[in-house]
């Protein structure tokens, strides 16, 4: 492609990606080959020969798209045993034999190991199952992790590497600290040479997070800042990582500053931010936690000339998380589409149809501790995409009371739908949201307000209920 029609093309895409992300999509769908493809996952934390399933399925799908190599962004032996990284090796070798693909192209490796490689048998006493001295002798892989790198997966074992796939530079660090990536900086001085310096990317993966990145400053596991600071340097770096399990659904799992910054969710399961009232306590007090375990994702990362687009996908039911992610290039442009203000902006945000409405039931139950209460159960709709036009991230829900001539708000929670962490089929049911009548005030009128909400935070119009005054402790 010449300059001349590289610029246009540009142009043409950030124009559909300003006006119409489907759009957009669309028109990198018809783009045709992009010159690398790179299947991205993480966290995969595999036990046993039960949790090799989904793995083998994933694999399987990368080979059907085409892809040219594997990032696994850590936490592959969820013990950090021997047997358990086996299982994985064993998996790569039986989908990419001789890492080829089915139709004999070479299929790249790039793996790191993450906290769990190195001690998960420390978790927990491995999740319940009781490790002795014994096992820890014969399978630890961190005591001999060069020898077994060597063993299972063919290839020599530094720290950090770095490899090309088909004219890309990928950088793979290794677990190292809770908080820093030591001689990352270092690392990058050494082979800056070999680094791209038009804007053309390169790609960096290890397991935390970079401190203040993808998932903002309060995600769990994130670095202590010497990461960030290394890739500071580097605005054509696009940085891949793991740990925090956080849902794909979350446009927050992608961000851009000086460099840009992906969260690779999770291969076993999706974890839960905090402060939902169906999360984990202590936010949680009437309503259990929702179970995540089908909460399998990965991404599929196409590079072209003129953008990178990321395919956001489940494993379990097969479905896209949502729209692909557009990230034009040159990288070393002023401009940055998914930096957290630009979205926080033009975010769109979710509503409510007219016609949807707050229904309320009542009821004996359980609260989280066991606790028999008499509890009002919120039911309402799930705001999705293809029936509301945008899809909510969560929703607030507030009691409010009359006090006088003047209303005021008792109470305010927050609410995941059940399939939230899914694609859209996966979350058409009824959202709901319980209070305990002993979270409200007694044998006063009551109404509750209910409003979508987007992953930054813009709130949507809210559905109202009647005024109503719930009678205390009286059982139906």
């Amino acid at each position: 492609m010449n300059r001349r029609n590289f610029l246009q093309r540009s142009a043409s895409l950030m124009g559909a990606m300003c006006l119409d992300w489907p759009a957009f999509a669309k028109q990198i769908a018809q783009m045709g080959k992009p010159n690398v493809k790179i299947g991205i996952i993480s966290d995969i934390h595999i036990r046993h020969m039960d949790s090799v399933k989904t793995l083998h399925h994933t694999f399987e799908y990368f080979d059907e798209v085409g892809v040219d190599g594997v990032i696994i962004a850590g936490d592959m032996a969820d013990w950090g045993f021997y047997s358990q990284l086996a299982l994985v090796a064993e998996t790569w070798y039986d989908v990419f034999p001789g890492d080829k693909g089915s139709d004999g192209r070479h299929v790249e490796k790039l793996f790191v190991y993450g906290n769990h490689d190195r001690e998960g048998y420390t978790y927990g006493n491995a999740r319940g199952v009781k490790v002795t001295k014994e096992m820890i002798a014969e399978e630890a892989i961190w005591p001999r992790k060069e020898k077994v790198w060597q063993e299972l997966f063919h290839e020599k074992w530094t720290p950090i590497y770095m490899k090309d796939v088909k004219g890309y530079k990928f950088i793979g660090g290794h677990w190292y600290s809770w908080t820093d990536m030591a001689g990352l900086a270092e690392f990058l001085q050494k082979v800056e040479g070999q680094l791209p310096t038009d804007g053309k990317p390169f790609f960096y993966f290890q397991h935390f997070h970079p401190k203040n990145t993808c998932s903002g400053p309060w995600v769990w596991g994130q670095g202590g800042g010497n990461v960030t600071k290394a890739l500071n340097k580097y605005p054509n770096c696009v940085c891949f990582s793991g740990h925090s399990h956080t849902s794909l659904t979350d446009e927050r799992s992608i961000w851009q500053g000086a460099f840009t910054s992906i969260g690779t969710a999770s291969l076993s399961y999706i974890s839960l931010w905090s402060g939902r009232e169906n999360s984990s306590e202590p936010w949680t007090t009437q309503m259990s936690r929702i179970g995540t375990r089908d909460g399998k994702q990965g991404q599929i990362m196409s590079v072209y000339d003129d953008c990178i687009a990321l395919e956001r996908r489940e494993f379990v039911y097969d479905q896209p998380l949502g729209d692909n992610w557009i990230i034009p290039l040159p990288l070393n442009r002023q401009d940055r589409p998914f930096a957290f203000e630009t979205r926080r902006k033009n975010a769109k945000v979710p509503q409510f149809a007219p016609e949807d409405k707050v229904r309320i039931t009542r009821a004996w139950g359980k609260d989280v501790k066991g606790k028999e209460q008499d509890q009002l159960t919120l039911h309402f709709p799930s705001v999705l995409r293809k029936t509301h036009g945008v899809r909510a991230f969560d929703y607030e829900v507030q009691a409010e009371i009359e006090e006088y001539d003047t209303v005021k708000i008792v109470g305010t929670k927050r609410v995941y739908s059940k399939g939230y962490f899914l694609g859209e089929a996966q979350d058409g049911r009824e959202v709901t949201c319980v209070f305990s009548l002993s979270e409200l005030p007694e044998n006063r009128k009551v109404r509750f307000y209910v409003r979508p909400m987007e992953s930054f935070g813009k709130k949507g119009e809210a559905i109202v209920t009647d005024w109503m005054v719930p009678a205390e402790k009286e059982r139906i």
